[in-house]
């Protein structure tokens, strides 16, 4: 799909599998040359130096990040830094508590 092969190519089933290819192909590729750069670079910048992929910056993840804003949102059992732990943010000062 795509390649471009003619067929059932909808909008609706083009996102998707654009979304799977970057889920199971890229991200899974990317994470483990981002592991090994890691390795690599550790002895010269030490070992707090880290490379990862910004899932937030792939726009065929959008609707996916959008789905996660809104579950966290409404998740009124969690407190402000667990949903800010949930979708990848630092804690901040005064979180721990509900809201």
């Amino acid at each position: 799909m795509l390649l471009g092969i003619p067929g059932d190519n909808t909008y609706s089933n083009y996102q998707e599998a654009n979304r799977v290819f970057w889920r199971g192909t890229v991200l899974p590729l990317a994470t483990r040359i981002g592991a090994a750069l890691t390795h690599w670079l550790a002895p010269a910048f030490g070992d707090g130096i880290r490379l990862v992929v910004d899932t937030d910056n792939v726009p065929a993840l959008a609707k996916d990040r959008a789905a996660l804003w809104e579950q966290v949102s409404k998740a009124g059992f969690l407190t402000v830094n667990e949903k800010r732990e949930a979708i990848g943010f630092s804690p901040v000062e005064g979180g721990d508590r509900f809201g």
